[in-house]
């Protein structure tokens, strides 16, 4: 665990009269990054204080108001962002619905922080706060199109381009793993069959390893496979072909300049980003291949993405 990762950090004494603050609010934990209003737009800053917290599930905004009031202690706060898991009506600041934590839904949880703390409060989608902050800060910096894929339980993507996410018409774009790879394949969680999802999700790679014999999770599966045994490696190798044509239906359809792959199943040794990108570039015909990389800012992207929207925000006010 990195410093900080657990209560809080020493803060700097040159922390300034001008903050924003990121909260990224998961399941199990809220993470919390404090910055100067000063900060660059061009790098993560220098944390003033960098932590985390349980998850407040039982009475959310109460827990969420005592976490930023702690944080900030007695300086001033400018601006707050919320980084949320689930449908978010960003315009409005409303968490219009959050499987992880259901007390949310419905809340005007922007207009009822800010009420408390007296800033303004912002709230966005957690892959949204995730995909602006690797796009900006992180693997595809220096990239003006970016598309940022994280692999996990579920598969969620983005597009950012010149820094903001495109959301598309609906708020909808960028669900990757709904793209249907098996006509026939599994059920999905969305209705559909064999979507991208139902091969590479991190519940079906495991229940596609214990039904060969393996024991563990993902992880377990992803080691077993670099390690040469060969049903792990089949296993593995129809997940990284899966993930291919759907790369190369999103460089068909969407041309990114860059494209990131991050979540719990891209983590070090990278082996199934490595894999689909050695195939994209193999299937491909026509496409333009772009750079495919692994994401670099790990679990800490969602609270920088909540802090670049802070800083981005509150330098239009300026």
């Amino acid at each position: 665990m990195t410093p900080g990762d657990s209560g809080r950090t020493t803060r700097d004494s040159h922390d300034g009269d001008s903050l924003v603050l990121g909260l990224d609010v998961g399941g199990s934990s809220v993470k919390h990054l404090l910055a100067s209003a000063f900060s660059s737009l061009d790098e993560p800053p220098t944390p003033l204080a960098r932590g985390r917290d349980a998850t407040p599930k039982a009475a959310p905004v109460e827990g969420l108001v005592s976490i930023a009031e702690s944080v900030r202690g007695e300086r001033t706060l400018e601006r707050v962002v919320l980084s949320i898991p689930g449908l978010v009506d960003e315009a409005d600041g409303v968490v219009v619905r959050s499987a992880n934590i259901p007390a949310l839904d419905g809340r005007p949880l922007g207009a009822e922080l800010g009420a408390v703390l007296g800033v303004p409060v912002d709230v966005i989608n957690d892959g949204h706060a995730a995909a602006v902050a690797e796009a900006s800060w992180g693997a595809g910096a220096g990239a003006d199109d970016v598309f940022v894929l994280a692999l996990g339980t579920g598969i969620a993507g983005a597009h950012v381009v010149q820094g903001g996410v495109v959301p598309g018409a609906h708020g909808s774009a960028g669900e990757l793993g709904h793209i249907t790879i098996e006509p026939d394949g599994d059920p999905c969680s969305c209705g559909r069959r064999g979507c991208l999802e139902t091969v590479i999700g991190a519940p079906a790679l495991r229940r596609a390893w214990h039904a060969l014999g393996g024991t563990g999770g993902p992880e377990g599966l992803l080691a077993a496979a670099a390690d040469g045994v060969p049903v792990a490696e089949a296993i593995v190798e129809r997940a990284s072909s899966a993930l291919a044509e759907a790369l190369l239906t999103l460089c068909a359809l969407v041309d990114p300049g860059c494209i990131v792959i991050g979540g719990g199943l891209a983590q070090e040794p990278h082996h199934l980003v490595t894999l689909a990108a050695g195939t994209v570039r193999e299937r491909a015909t026509f496409h333009r291949v772009p750079p495919i990389v692994p994401a670099t800012l790990g679990g800490w992207a969602g609270a920088n993405g909540a802090v670049l929207t802070a800083l981005r925000r509150q330098r239009a006010l300026v």
